[in-house]
């Protein structure tokens, strides 16, 4: 599995294992809010800051990879959320693992949002996608959300994040619930990397970087903060402090 894990070595890096990936993929569900109604405004910032690795769509990933080299990871949304679509609950189908390797990608990203309906088929749509994925040894993350009621609650999120891997996927974005103790069985549960979701901004950068270090000293490999980075005042700053956070061996004993 020599193509496999070298694009897992350009995702979770470093003799830690671990990323600070942003995600810019918003845009199919709230449209061009502040912070991504720049693309190329907002990537030059986020890679100056030092982002390991960036999620986006493939229409946003075709606008901004002259922007940034072979030194940050691209993880590609092949489901899209229908945005302004009544139906608009799951996310549906909108490229292939081919469209991944076109666009020279290092994953594919899938989200399954437990509790809203529709979950059977874009489940099997992922078991799908990551059938095709292992022919092309191209990794899979899974998002895989607890339902909205429950959202934080620890069985609630290792269920959701044991079912991605049950699947397959070679890594899981989920919640984190707040607790160091809880999030460390949730991480042990599901067995292979866990990346821990950002939510809605933060309104002080202490905030964010807190939820990093807990989640990391809890054994997360790493954070996925999208609004929280891209609708912060200095969103460079952010991710230089998501680093520092993620990375740091010093300030995550205990």
């Amino acid at each position: 599995m020599i193509g496999l894990n070298r694009r897992l070595d350009r995702l979770l890096v470093g003799p830690e294992r671990r990323c600070v990936l942003i995600p810019l993929d918003h845009g199919p569900w709230l449209g061009p809010v502040a912070g991504i109604d720049r693309p190329r405004d907002i990537v030059r910032k986020i890679v100056a800051g030092g982002a390991t690795s960036l999620l986006m769509t493939p229409g946003f990933l075709s606008r901004v990879a002259d922007l940034y080299g072979p030194g940050v990871g691209t993880i590609l949304r092949v489901s899209l959320s229908a945005g302004l679509a009544d139906e608009a609950t799951q996310e549906i189908p909108a490229a292939t693992a081919k469209t991944a390797v076109r666009l020279d990608a290092d994953a594919v990203a899938v989200s399954v949002f437990f509790g809203r309906g529709g979950e059977v088929n874009i489940i099997r749509y992922l078991g799908q996608l990551i059938e095709e994925c292992k022919g092309l040894e191209i990794p899979v993350l899974a998002e895989m959300m607890p339902p909205f009621d429950r959202f934080y609650d620890p069985e609630r999120i290792a269920h959701a994040a044991r079912i991605g891997m049950e699947l397959g996927a070679d890594i899981i974005k989920t919640n984190y619930c707040g607790d160091v103790n809880s999030f460390r069985d949730i991480v042990a549960a599901t067995a292979v990397p866990v990346i821990v979701a950002g939510g809605p901004g933060a309104d002080a950068s202490e905030s964010t970087l807190a939820v990093a270090e807990d989640a990391v000293k809890a054994g997360a490999a790493g954070v996925a903060f999208g609004r929280r980075v891209w609708q912060a005042a200095d969103p460079a700053a952010v991710v230089r402090g998501l680093k520092e956070v993620v990375f740091s061996t010093r300030r995550l004993v205990g």
